[in-house]
């Protein structure tokens, strides 16, 4: 598999988690090369999973302060 493909994978699964939904159920507004290269180990992939995620759910018009918790625990614009 791909390491795009890994990483749809798992934010799909991360998504799901978090919110109930699917990549499927969602505008297909990311560009997962543009986050995603060849040369990238599976743990570098896991660490950008909520980053993705995040830019997932808000281009598809979450709130951001629900989004920031569903991918951090927390409402990040307080800080």
């Amino acid at each position: 598999m791909s390491k795009q493909g890994i990483a749809w994978s798992k934010v799909n699964e991360f998504i799901s988690n978090k919110a109930g939904m699917f990549l499927k159920d969602l505008p297909d507004r990311v560009c997962m090369e543009d986050w995603v290269d060849d040369d990238m180990t599976e743990k570098e992939i896991d660490g950008i999973v909520p980053d993705i995620a995040w830019e997932i759910l808000e281009s598809s018009g979450m709130d951001r302060k629900t989004v920031n918790i569903l991918c951090y625990g927390e409402d990040c614009d307080e800080w």
